[in-house]
């Protein structure tokens, strides 16, 4: 299955390493309001380093002495980075003594609490508003002026709002196995064990990048047509375009709405506009078997923006004559999006912690 997708700005030609260091790649959740001090949920701040989102779930859980359906938490962050995000804990009454729980960890693993705060609602899956993202890359290799080139368009313009490739696993193994579960169709209304709801999920965001790949091709990809749904950036309900009246070509423009493409469920033909909908079923129907499996698992109609506009964006190139070159960039992503397909449009990116994974786990 094709994983090679076009770029808005061209296939990047300078190279630079990220994640050659943890604390390169910072992601901070952005709640979007402030636990209210009170309530039968604990919400816990933490930082975490080298540790699997719901692996530290269920050791809270432990520490707490509660079932793991009892904590929650709004994402996933990466493993390989360092990640600072709230944990749920449904305790009523007392407040959970979780001091024990950092002396768990051994280095390269760390988790510290950062802080500790009531609140009366649970923190549910998709329950915060984005992510705020502090990297570095490291040993940049090309010309600079075609850095500060792409820096400005993704500023001003954004990416194509692909998956992330982590989406798809390493070396599309998500992709591989979701294929052999979805191609003959479900089979009874059994639950999906996790890693098989992982499998889905990639097979349906595969053919989400398929049909942006193309439109970005075409140039079309953040164009605002009559008939489209438009998604606001920051998270509010989306509409149907009926006319291009000068509010929403205004808000279009300056990158606050973008088009949406539907996700495959039963009746996602209705979630664009026709012309385009007619592309896609040309788009997909080389996919036809895999597209009528997907179907019987019975989605609710969703979609995505086909724009990913980075807000607050900020940067520094540090050069030397004497050392390759750095990038620190910072910018805030709605929930959902992925850092890497911001900076793929930058970089020919070479991730060293796929590296150290593989060192892991070849090694005797």
């Amino acid at each position: 299955m094709n994983t090679d997708w076009n770029y808005a700005w061209t296939a990047p030609t300078v190279a630079a390493d990220l994640k050659t260091v943890v604390s390169d790649f910072l992601v901070e959740e952005k709640l979007g309001f402030e636990p209210d001090g009170k309530g039968e949920f604990v919400y816990v701040w933490i930082e975490k380093q080298g540790v699997n989102t719901d692996f530290l779930a269920k050791r809270l859980a432990m520490a707490a002495n509660l079932s793991p359906n009892k904590v929650s938490y709004a994402g996933v962050k990466d493993r390989h980075a360092c990640t600072r995000q709230w944990f749920c804990l449904h305790i009523i009454g007392h407040a959970p003594d979780l001091s024990g729980i950092e002396s768990v960890f051994r280095a390269p693993e760390v988790v510290r609490i950062l802080a500790q705060v009531r609140h009366s609602k649970k923190l549910r899956m998709g329950g915060h508003l984005g992510n705020r993202f502090s990297l570095r890359l490291r040993n940049i290799a090309g010309d600079r002026n075609d850095i500060e080139q792409r820096l400005a368009l993704i500023q001003r313009f954004g990416v194509p709002n692909y998956y992330g490739e982590q989406r798809f696993g390493i070396a599309g193994n998500n992709l591989v196995n979701g294929r052999k579960m979805v191609m003959p169709g479900r089979k009874g209304k059994h639950k999906l064990q996790k890693t098989q709801s992982f499998w889905l999920s990639a097979i349906r965001s595969w053919f989400f990048n398929e049909a942006l790949s193309h439109f970005v091709a075409d140039g079309s990809w953040d164009i605002l047509r009559v008939g489209d749904i438009a998604q606001p950036q920051d998270g509010t309900q989306s509409f149907r375009v009926k006319a291009l009246t000068l509010p929403i070509i205004h808000r279009h423009r300056l990158g606050h709405i973008s088009p949406v493409l539907p996700l495959i469920s039963d009746g996602w033909l209705m979630g664009t506009n026709s012309e385009r909908a007619a592309q896609m079923e040309i788009i997909y129907k080389p996919e036809a078997e895999l597209l009528s499996g997907l179907i019987t698992y019975d989605f609710a109609r969703d979609s995505r923006p086909t724009r990913l506009t980075p807000e607050n964006m900020a940067w520094e190139l540090l050069t030397s004559n004497t050392e390759p070159d750095q990038l620190v960039i910072q910018f805030e992503l709605p929930k959902g999006a992925f850092a890497t397909s911001v900076l793929r449009e930058l970089f020919i990116i070479h991730d060293r912690s796929q590296d150290r994974h593989y060192e892991n786990t070849t090694s005797e």
